[in-house]
């Protein structure tokens, strides 16, 4: 099952950048993701940007990546949250487990 968290917003034609630790676990594969809170006031269709990755032309996402920490025992997750829009955009995280 998937949990939402956090309470975002994010400017028009802005990017953030996040990352998330977590311990390593055998198995582990972790699942991040946003979801708008706001509604949509853009339409339009997909996109790709610069980067190649594509977007809706209101909220996007990058591919996650990830790193080993130094001594093996952190995971730490990167991802980057952009707004493609006119208008400000309300935004939360959403995790999963697989």
């Amino acid at each position: 099952m998937a949990a939402q968290w956090g309470n975002n917003s994010l400017g028009p034609n802005s990017s953030a950048g996040w990352y998330f630790v977590r311990n390593v676990s055998q198995g582990f594969l972790p699942y991040l993701s946003v979801i708008p809170t706001s509604p949509s006031f853009t339409g339009g269709l997909w996109s790709l940007t610069g980067g190649g990755y594509p977007y809706w032309n209101q909220l996007g996402i990058s591919t996650q990546w990830s790193q080993l920490s130094d001594d093996g025992t952190l995971l730490i997750y990167f991802i980057v949250v952009q707004n493609n829009s006119n208008s400000t955009i309300e935004y939360a995280f959403v995790e999963a487990d697989f």
